[in-house]
């Protein structure tokens, strides 16, 4: 039998007993979602105007917004905005065409483990289904990339569904979330419970859940017992900002560390213990580590196809496999793991590194395995003549190297796909640790507006370098436009255009370009470089050019990084 109950005065009284009372405010659908993101920590909105006015009341709740060229950019540059600061935030687009561009680009922030918030406008539900001018239902472009994906139908919902997108954005395994509203509803009226977020939310991670201790112990005893264990580092551990347990770990077990693309910079570069970047684009001496292993140590990684270079480093079933990740969805579908660890990656080798104290009476001597590794990859580097080439065009090797003279530790560089990508992670040396190399996931041209977006929420004592190439500069160079408009807001960016004058690995040649003088026409600074000597005072004159710079570096057309790409 329910309980009754009676409501006096916002006061709800059950059988005599009160209940806290139940506050309501009265607010347009713009002004919800605005104090929703303002409630909920976003600091930013990247967006591409049209469909609805919403922005004014997003400003006037303190939130900053940024009026990007296009819908892909603005979703990059959010991308790019919640990797380095690990906050939420959100970009929009108009309903039809501009909500598909836009999914589209989720996919970045999905590979990257994002909290990225994309907000759609759409069609009124009484309108919809007429034919109506771009009319096109935006829910299903969004199922494939988004975590939490919602059509909302009543305004007075629609704060309580930001906050939940956000929420879920930041939770767990963190990834993009989708709100949808029609576009009447920014202008309409509603009572709504009072907005609110909870600080719990405002960053990546929210919760830090332990696997069971059972589980660590088994893994700590084969740790032990190993002969040639590994490590392998994810993008979970820049996530979990485990830096310093990966490093405790590695050193009390004496066990060589690699990373995949996305976790590159959270070991340090310089340690006897680390063998460099594995996978299809990685150093084929840190899979030789990987494949020869007798244990691997996945932390905080989902052991992809392309990060274990097709499988074969490790092969399925050639290696004890212990798998940490706090997404138990990415345990078990590519390896069979003799220990399951579900768990947040920081707290649980907090447990892992203690429990192996009291396993460990004395130091592992040496083992001979680091000397040999460490001699492979001096000959590795040895082999790549090109390293210290000072041919013209410049040898893109040799380009990477003069790059990594440049950097800080502090610095974040961002990486475009395709060769750009394959050179950084074989020949970048990155000094510090920490959230700063952000490669993107295979869409082309896409970290132009990421770095961008990175260099709104990089701190103060940070510069963003994006290397590109001259195919991926032709996708968002407009964009270069939004970097001069609110140069005020952002700490010095630079891209380095590696222009070799051809497009991908068919080299299918275009016209030859220059795009320092592209930058200038933009209003922003812009230098050309031919000889490899040039490379790191044009750099340096560009970070300190007080705006959006071009870095044009003509390459040889002639270099290509090997891979093993194989897509059947």
């Amino acid at each position: 039998m329910r309980k009754k109950e009676i409501h006096i005065e916002n006061m709800r009284v059950c059988e005599g007993k009160k209940v806290k009372n139940i506050q309501t405010v009265n607010l347009t659908g713009a002004e919800a979602v605005a104090k929703a993101m303002s409630e909920c920590g976003v600091d930013y909105f990247f967006y591409m105007m049209g469909g609805m006015r919403i922005y004014s009341q997003i400003e006037n709740e303190g939130v900053k917004t940024i009026l990007c060229r296009n819908e892909k950019s603005a979703t990059n540059m959010a991308d790019g905005y919640a990797r380095v600061t690990k906050k939420p935030t959100v970009c929009y687009g108009q309903h039809g065409t501009a909500a598909a561009i836009l999914a589209s680009m989720l996919y970045e922030p999905m590979y990257a483990h994002s909290p990225v918030v994309a907000l759609t406008g759409s069609y009124p539900i009484r309108k919809r289904d007429q034919w109506s001018y771009q009319e096109c239902y935006e829910m299903k472009y969004f199922e494939q990339t988004c975590k939490f994906n919602v059509d909302v139908a009543d305004v007075s919902m629609l704060a309580g569904y930001m906050r939940t997108a956000i929420q879920v954005a930041v939770s767990g395994c963190p990834g993009p979330t989708h709100v949808n509203m029609p576009v009447d509803m920014a202008t309409a009226t509603a009572e709504m419970p009072t907005i609110y977020g909870d600080p719990t939310f405002f960053r990546v991670p929210p919760f830090r859940p332990r696997a069971e201790s059972k589980r660590v112990a088994e893994a700590a005893k084969l740790l032990v017992n190993a002969e040639n264990p590994v490590i392998v580092c994810g993008s979970g551990v820049h996530l979990s900002e485990a830096y310093d347990e990966v490093k405790e770990l590695a050193e009390s077990v004496t066990i060589p560390v690699v990373t995949n693309p996305n976790g590159k910079g959270c070991f340090p570069e310089d340690h006897p213990l680390y063998a460099g970047v594995m996978g299809v684009y990685g150093r084929s001496v840190a899979n030789d580590v990987v494949r020869e292993a007798d244990l691997v140590f996945f932390v905080a990684t989902r052991a992809g196809r392309f990060q274990t270079e097709e499988f074969t480093s490790p092969v399925p079933g050639a290696s004890t496999i212990i798998h940490l990740n706090i997404d138990p969805v990415a345990i078990g579908r590519n390896y069979r793991a003799d220990v399951p660890l579900v768990g947040d990656a920081k707290v649980t080798l907090q447990e892992l590194v203690a429990t192996l104290e009291t396993m460990i009476t004395k130091p592992r001597p040496k083992d001979p395995r680091l000397q040999e590794i460490a001699e492979a990859i001096k000959a590795y580097e040895n082999a790549v003549e090109a390293l210290n080439s000072d041919a013209i065009p410049v040898k893109p090797q040799r380009l990477m190297k003069e790059i990594s003279k440049v950097l800080t530790s502090r610095d974040i560089y961002v990486s475009d796909t395709g060769r750009n990508l394959g050179w950084a992670l074989r020949f970048l040396k990155l000094k510090g640790v920490g959230v700063t190399f952000l490669p993107v996931g295979g869409t082309l041209g896409s970290s132009l507006a990421l770095a961008m977006g990175a260099s709104f929420g990089a701190e103060e004592d940070q510069r963003v370098l994006n290397v590109i190439g001259d195919g991926g500069m032709g996708y968002n160079i407009a964009e270069f436009e939004t970097a001069r408009r609110y140069n005020d807001q952002h700490v010095p960016y630079v891209a380095l255009v590696n222009n070799n004058s051809v497009l991908g690995s068919e080299a299918f040649p275009f016209e030859e370009l220059n795009y320092a003088k592209i930058a200038e026409a933009f209003g922003c600074y812009g230098v050309r470089v031919e000889r490899p000597g040039e490379v790191i005072d044009a750099l340096k004159e560009a970070f300190d050019a007080g705006k959006p710079a071009i870095v044009d570096v003509v390459t040889d057309p002639r270099e290509r990084p090997p891979s093993r790409v194989r897509y059947l």
